[in-house]
């Protein structure tokens, strides 16, 4: 009887080690998981928005945006025909220092489609795009002119306006994005900003 109860006892423990034991490589193998989470973060931007300058010519360059679309994420394209309040819009402030020459240039061309809720054909961007834009300066100086990018990304529906500040020193110019915002709805930017990303302190 003593027997019995000694080999149910030793069983009963390896038993509940081994349990104890797969407990933990589950642990183990959640926390050195990264691949689930980065994943998650990536979606939580619809998408992802680079700037630079590349030169071209003695006093001409061109100012390059790329913007990379996650979750099916789209927005209308600045070709696009019809007077879209959320399309795609790139400006500069008033300055003597530079100006934009040509319109800008979309690479690839958003294909046209019809719109059931606009009942008409927009050119909708739903890939990776590159816009090129054609600056000319006009100062040897030393200077900083600020400018911004619009558009309504779909489907969050949200108005991102980036605000980046092109600037030349000792004859080198160079762009950085300064501040990125959102806000849901075409005209609610009027109203309330709903996130505030990137801010430069």
């Amino acid at each position: 009887m003593n027997k019995f109860i000694i080999v149910f006892i030793v069983l009963l423990s390896a038993g509940c080690t081994k349990n104890n034991q797969e407990g933990n490589i589950e642990k183990e193998t959640f926390q050195i998981d990264p691949l689930k989470t980065a994943t998650v973060s990536k979606m939580d931007d619809p998408y992802a928005l680079a700037l630079k300058i590349d030169t071209i010519d003695k006093d001409e360059y061109s100012l390059i945006v790329s913007i990379d679309l996650y979750d099916k994420s789209f927005f209308v394209s600045p070709h696009s025909n019809g007077n879209f309040m959320g399309r795609f819009a790139l400006s500069l402030s008033e300055t003597k220092d530079l100006a934009m020459k040509d319109s800008i240039i979309e690479f690839p061309k958003a294909l046209e489609s019809y719109d059931p809720f606009s009942d008409r054909q927009v050119n909708f961007v739903k890939r990776n795009t590159t816009y090129t834009q054609k600056l000319i300066i006009d100062s040897q100086k030393d200077f900083e002119v600020s400018g911004w990018i619009k558009f309504v990304i779909e489907p969050r529906c949200t108005m991102e306006k980036i605000k980046f500040v092109i600037s030349q020193r000792s004859g080198i110019l160079s762009v950085e994005e300064l501040d990125r915002s959102a806000y849901f709805g075409i005209f609610s930017d009027m109203i309330c900003d709903v996130s505030d990303l990137n801010k430069k302190k």
